[in-house]
């Protein structure tokens, strides 16, 4: 079975990093990590430029995945996300080599 993978490229306003990265841990990291199918959701922040981040979720299937996507408590909260962004977010679809 083949895993849905995303890296989700963040450019948070930096008046705004710490206050996401905290909403963030407590509103998806959480909720995420306990949804089925879900095998790995974190959010990494650079070192050097710490409003730089990316979040690596990996899932069991593209079906969860996409029921992750439709929670109702996502579509809350993602534009909240969207609105501490300084650019657009940049998703990249991954596959592991040799699935």
């Amino acid at each position: 079975m083949t895993h849905a993978r995303l890296l989700v490229e963040l450019d948070v306003k930096p008046d705004e990093a710490d206050s996401f990265a905290a909403m963030f841990e407590r509103e998806f990291i959480s909720r995420s990590r306990a949804e089925e199918g879900c095998l790995r959701y974190e959010l990494w922040r650079e070192t050097e430029n710490n409003s730089r981040m990316t979040i690596i979720e990996i899932w069991n299937s593209q079906s969860d995945l996409d029921r992750h996507l439709a929670q109702p408590w996502f579509a809350e909260w993602a534009p909240k996300m969207e609105a501490a962004q300084a650019t657009p977010l940049k998703v990249r679809v991954m596959s592991a080599v040799g699935e």
